[in-house]
């Protein structure tokens, strides 16, 4: 069985950069070994425990628009509202991601259009192992794009294309762009550079402090607020545990949580446990007189496979998960890490519990 150790893992759960520092710098890289997301991690006599449960819920050469499927669970694996009985998906999502499997054929980005006024943005595997998604948000008076990607893309043409069309399609004003991330870890912040100094545009700022400051957070990270597209009005939730900055948003407007790295079909890297397991009881507590349809994080590091992950820095994802994860399993993961005596890394069939 392969090692891991724990510096190494926090390196690579911040996206192939050491931890962000507390005002959201980062402080250089550290190459990675190729290594499997499920195996113990022993340092200096520590060791962390590997426990399995069973109790989940079984154009542009940069871009591509993609089709949808023809229902909302038409995505092999796929789960929906009807599980959870919590609200109807009015969004829909793509048949297929792009998955690294035709580096030859696969743009950088594929783009689809989740909804009216909803897109999600998948950034190809062969770019960048991470295979991060983004998500843009409009309102009438503005929009949201949560993550820029992990570089090496032209995510501000994209998305700033996206916008004009928008724009276009709804009288021809401008509206203002407001970049924003989920956290501030490498992979998801790689782009935001790109959006420096152009016009219509404003950027949140990466660590607790930007954030705060943008959103008007004062309790944090107990306090919850709520930021106004303009007839959108999204909850901005503080979610600290996997990175110290995390956020999650629920959109009322879709009935989407999306969760970015705290929640995902993958290995969820937990570097403070105890504000993770806060976070995640937060969140539940957040959304329990809400309607919810779906929960979209940020990866898909889960096959089709349950409880089988692919392996760490892998190129292409064959067969994987789908995306999109529901309620069940926000309650899932907030029962599995509660009930922890000590952290542990413990196998579900639709994601990881990977404390570091």
């Amino acid at each position: 069985m392969r090692k891991l150790w724990t510096p190494l893992l926090c390196v690579l759960a911040c996206g192939g950069e050491e931890p962000a520092a507390s005002d959201g710098t980062t402080t250089g890289s550290t190459a990675a070994a190729t290594t499997s997301g499920t195996d113990v991690t022993t340092t200096e006599g520590a060791t962390t425990t590997v426990s399995t449960t069973t109790t989940g819920t079984t154009a542009d050469p940069a871009t591509t628009t993609s089709t949808t499927s023809t229902s909302d669970d038409s995505s092999t694996g796929a789960t929906t509202s009807a599980t959870t009985g919590v609200q109807e998906c009015a969004g829909e999502l793509p048949a297929h991601w792009i998955d690294g499997t035709d580096c030859g054929s696969e743009p950088q980005v594929q783009v689809h259009q989740y909804s009216s006024d909803t897109w999600i943005l998948r950034q190809s595997l062969c770019t960048s192992f991470e295979g991060p998604f983004m998500m843009l948000l409009f309102g009438s008076e503005r929009a949201l794009l949560l993550d820029t990607g992990d570089g090496d893309i032209p995510i501000d043409d994209i998305v700033h294309g996206l916008v004009d069309d928008w724009s276009q399609a709804h009288g021809g004003a401008p509206i203002e762009l407001v970049v924003g991330n989920t956290h501030a870890h490498g992979d998801h912040v790689a782009g935001n550079d790109l959006f420096v100094g152009d016009a219509d545009t404003s950027i949140v700022g990466i660590g607790e402090a930007a954030v705060r400051q943008f959103f008007g957070i004062d309790g944090w990270p107990e306090q919850i607020v709520q930021y106004d597209l303009g007839g959108r009005v999204l909850d901005i939730v503080p979610l600290p545990g996997h990175e110290k900055a995390h956020i999650a948003v629920y959109d009322p407007a879709t009935g989407v949580v999306f969760t970015g790295d705290t929640l995902y079909p993958g290995r969820l890297y937990i570097a403070d446990f105890p504000a993770y397991v806060a976070s995640i009881g937060r969140l539940v507590d957040h959304l329990a007189d809400k309607e919810v349809c779906r929960v979209l994080g940020a990866h898909i590091e889960m096959t089709n496979t349950p409880g089988e992950d692919f392996e760490f820095m892998q190129p292409s994802h064959p067969d994987e998960h789908p995306l999109e994860l529901d309620l069940a399993h926000l309650l899932e993961l907030r029962d599995a890490v509660e009930a922890m005596q000590e952290p542990v890394i413990e196998v579900h069939d639709d994601f990881i519990v990977y404390p570091l």
